[in-house]
């Protein structure tokens, strides 16, 4: 091993899938040289799974080691408090300049680091980064340049297609659009060349806020997939399909919706990943430029992923564990890892931290529940499953009703269509079909899958068999032998993993 690193870099994305990823071979026609080379000089993890299909859980499981449940996180309202344990601070205590750019999806009271001016009081506490997105400086500087384009320009996005090429869900879009993510690009290069304090160590996360949908992206990456030649996902439902996919597709895109609307989310979005792809290799030149590679841990990840047409469905869904929004890009770089390798056992996110504690060669912090990946990067099986679980109690689901939270009214299907677009699509499903969001829980093995699911509606795959998930065998004989393991991993999972806190200072305990 060579000496040990000294910075972290963590190179996000929100909503990646791992198919999206070309290095991992599981999509013959995308196209992502950048990110692909960056995990050739490296690690590539290509089954890596998030334990949370949703963006602020996923990414508080990848910083403080610990599965969602555990701790109550199951909606992007809950965020870290301060004082619980967690990667970043626990860097910071050792010194570390702290950076987050793009949204912060993980700490509450976090300062400087929100779209308005931080709200806390004199006495409240709250992580304190040393650079954000929005702080005075040079890095806001960077921000209000690029965001001037968009107070300079009235569109956001061209004409929608026709429906039968996505209408309400996919568009040709001119790039404003994506102003956000080419600042944040921006923000990390200025940081790393300018503005770093280079007799500290540092800690820097650059969150990119694509191909979180709406689809829209600008040329040539919006043509660079044809629709007609690309190989489609699956469109359809599974086979006995769980109440919260039938009632998905139901509300938000239609039983009868036309195979081109899928066709068109999908070469979108395929042409969103390469467009990040385009983002991630700015940032990765400059890594390069400055010699970081030799003293940095670099890490790129994304906290879930995405339908994008598959079992014809937008974005995502809490109860939905389909590899698709769990499986997910994860390439690690580090001087005192191997080169080139492709580990193919199972990891997660709450392995990350314990991960970069070790190859920084400091101590781990309390209550992580994840294992190292330095051994899976060297051939050895390091777990037998991975887990996920999503949903909310029944208390929940029946006072749920954002609409009426927010005072707004519900939305309106287009009535030429009957559709329901992306984002009130969602909101309209849990608030017609409340059981859509009941509590589940997943178990993937090597070449399995169970979930189990509070309304009943339980699902097993064989994965080598069926791999895009679209025949749920629950119910099959001879099934038992398989079901049983899955049911002791999941229950060993769930004991392992039950709520710790608070802690008592009473007792020590």
């Amino acid at each position: 091993m060579n000496e040990l690193p000294r910075n972290v870099i963590i190179l996000c994305t929100d909503e990646y899938r791992g198919d999206m990823l070309s290095a991992n071979g599981r999509n013959p026609d995308i196209q992502t040289p950048r990110m692909d080379a960056l995990a050739a000089r490296g690690v590539n993890f290509s089954q890596h799974y998030t334990p949370f299909p949703k963006c602020v859980p996923a990414r508080i499981s990848l910083m403080t080691g610990r599965y969602c449940h555990t701790d109550g996180y199951r909606n992007i309202f809950q965020h870290l408090p301060y004082g619980i344990p967690d990667l970043a601070s626990h860097l910071k205590g050792k010194g570390y300049e702290l950076v987050e750019l793009g949204r912060n999806h993980c700490w509450e009271n976090m300062l400087q680091a929100s779209d308005s001016p931080p709200s806390l009081e004199a006495g409240q506490k709250g992580i304190v980064f040393d650079h954000t997105a929005w702080k005075a400086g040079p890095l806001k500087d960077v921000w209000e340049k690029r965001m001037a384009k968009r107070r300079n320009c009235d569109v956001t996005a061209g004409a929608p297609e026709t429906l039968a090429e996505g209408k309400g869900f996919v568009w040709r879009n001119d790039s404003i659009g994506w102003l956000e993510d080419e600042a944040i690009a921006a923000q990390t290069i200025e940081y790393l060349t300018r503005v770093r304090d280079r007799s500290r160590p540092f800690f820097l996360w650059a969150n990119l806020g694509k191909p979180h949908p709406q689809y829209y992206v600008d040329d040539p990456w919006f043509s660079m997939y044809d629709r007609r030649k690309m190989q489609p996902f699956p469109y359809g439902l599974p086979r006995n399909p769980p109440i919260s996919l039938r009632r998905q597709r139901e509300v938000r895109t239609g039983t009868d919706a036309p195979e081109g609307l899928f066709r068109a989310m999908q070469s979108t979005y395929m042409g969103m990943c390469s467009k990040v792809d385009m983002l991630m290799g700015r940032m990765i030149d400059c890594i390069e430029d400055e010699g970081l590679f030799e003293d940095s841990i670099v890490l790129l990840i994304s906290d879930h992923g995405d339908f994008a047409g598959q079992y014809g469905l937008p974005e995502k869904w809490d109860t939905t564990f389909t590899d698709c929004l769990v499986h997910v890009p994860c390439a690690m770089v580090a001087p005192n890892l191997p080169a080139g390798r492709t580990a193919r056992t199972l990891t997660d996110h709450t392995d990350v931290p314990p991960t970069i504690c070790s190859l920084l060669g400091i101590e781990p912090f309390a209550g992580i529940h994840g294992t190292s990946m330095i051994p899976a990067a060297d051939g050895q099986r390091t777990r037998q499953a991975v887990f996920a679980d999503g949903g909310h109690e029944a208390e929940m689901r029946s006072r749920f009703n954002i609409y009426e939270h927010w005072k707004k009214p519900a939305p309106k299907a287009d009535p030429a269509t009957g559709l329901v677009n992306t984002g009130g699509g969602k909101q309209e499903t849990y608030r017609l079909y409340p059981e859509a969001m009941a509590r589940a829980k997943m178990v993937r093995a090597e070449g399995w899958k169970l979930v189990h699911r509070e309304t009943g509606d339980h699902e097993l795959y064989d994965l080598n068999a069926d791999p895009w998930e679209m025949d749920n065998i629950y119910e099959e004989p001879g099934t038992e032998e398989a079901r049983l393991e899955l049911y002791r991993l999941l229950m060993d999972w769930t004991l392992r993993t039950d709520p710790d806190r608070p802690y008592q200072e009473k007792v020590g305990a």
